[in-house]
C-alpha cells in the first residue's frame, strides 16, 4: 500500500531552481506521478512545456504567479491551476519564501515521456530548464509533436467549491471533468465524521488521494492504514478500497487517471449510472464490492 507523507520521498534538485519531493513515481503507476514542488524565493522559473503530459498545480504555501499559455494567475494556498499538454507555462516566485505546490503529472500514454522514473526525467531535462530560466525563452524541449487534443487552461480559486454529487457516505466536488482534460478528472471528496464507505473497485481508473483535512483510515485490498493531512495514497486499478473518517470531516483531493477509455463520457453520466447502487450498498452495510 502506498501511503506517503509529503515530508517523505526522494528529493530531486532541478539545477538549483526548484526541488521536487517524489510522492508517487511513474514507475509505480500506469499514468500518474505526484510530487511536492518547491521553487526558491524571488525566482522567474523556466518557461517550458510538456507534450506528453497534463499537469495540475495545487498551491500549498508561498506566493507566486503561474503563467499558462499566456494567461497569468496570482496564486494563493488552496487554489489550483490546470496546465494542459502543449501549453508553455512558467512559475514565478514573488516573495522571500519558497513557493510550493503539489504537482500532479498525468501522462498521455504509457511511454511516460520515455523516462523510466521521475529521477531519470529530471536528470535529462534539468540543464535545459536552467538554460530556459536564464534566457527566459522556451527553446527546444525536444518532445516532438503533441499527440492529444489541446485542452483549455483552468484556474480554481478554491478546490472546495463546485458542483457537488452525493454518494451517501460522502460527497464529491467536481473540479475538472474527464471531457475537459486528457485521460483524467479531478475531484475533492468529503467524508463527514465517523463515516465509512461501501467497498468499491474501478476497472478504468487508478486514483491518487492527497489528504487536505481530517484523519481517518483507508483500506486498499487487505491493508488498512491511518491517513492525516499531507499524506498521498495511491489506489491501483481493479483494487477494492474504502475510506473511514474519524472525529472530524475528512477531505482529500482525488485524481482519477484513466489508462482505459471510460465507459461514461462525463462524471455526471457515471454518477447517474452507479450512485443508486452504491448508496444502497452503503445504507445496508453490505461488504459486496461494486463500482
Amino acid at each position: 500500500m502506498i501511503n506517503r507523507n509529503y515530508r517523505e520521498g526522494e528529493q530531486l534538485d532541478v539545477a538549483g531552481l526548484n526541488k521536487i519531493t517524489v510522492l508517487l513515481d511513474r514507475s509505480e503507476t500506469e499514468l500518474t506521478e505526484v510530487g511536492m514542488n518547491e521553487w526558491r524565493p524571488n525566482l522567474d522559473g523556466p518557461p517550458h512545456k510538456h507534450n506528453d503530459k497534463d499537469q495540475v498545480f495545487y498551491i500549498t504555501s508561498g506566493k507566486g504567479k503561474v503563467i499558462v499559455c499566456g494567461k497569468e494567475f496570482d496564486t494563493h494556498p488552496g487554489c489550483a491551476v490546470y496546465v494542459p499538454a502543449g501549453c508553455v507555462h512558467q512559475t514565478i516566485t514573488t516573495s522571500e519564501e519558497p513557493f510550493v505546490y503539489l504537482l500532479l503529472n498525468i501522462f498521455n500514454n504509457p511511454d511516460k515521456e520515455g523516462h523510466a522514473s521521475f529521477k531519470d526525467h529530471i536528470e535529462k531535462v534539468k540543464m535545459i530548464r536552467k538554460q530556459q530560466a536564464e534566457s527566459g525563452e522556451t527553446g527546444d524541449d525536444s518532445e516532438g509533436d503533441i499527440k492529444v487534443e489541446k485542452k483549455d487552461v483552468k484556474f480554481f480559486e478554491t478546490v472546495l467549491e463546485g458542483k457537488t454529487y452525493e454518494f451517501g457516505s460522502n460527497s464529491t466536488v467536481l473540479l475538472l471533468d474527464r471531457n475537459e482534460a486528457n485521460n483524467f478528472e479531478l475531484v475533492v471528496v468529503k467524508w463527514s465524521s465517523h463515516n465509512r464507505g461501501a467497498m468499491v473497485a474501478h476497472s478504468e481508473k487508478e486514483q491518487s488521494f492527497f489528504i487536505l483535512k481530517g484523519t481517518g483510515e483507508i483500506t486498499i485490498g487487505d491493508e488498512t492504514e491511518k491517513v492525516v493531512p499531507g499524506n498521498l495514497v495511491f489506489v491501483p486499478r481493479d483494487t477494492p478500497h474504502t475510506t473511514e473518517s474519524f472525529d472530524e470531516e475528512l477531505v482529500y483531493l482525488c485524481l482519477n487517471s484513466y489508462p482505459v477509455e471510460p465507459e461514461d463520457e462525463s462524471f455526471d453520466a457515471m454518477y447517474n449510472r452507479i450512485a443508486p447502487e452504491r448508496i444502497k450498498r452503503w445504507e445496508s452495510g453490505s461488504s459486496e464490492v461494486g463500482e
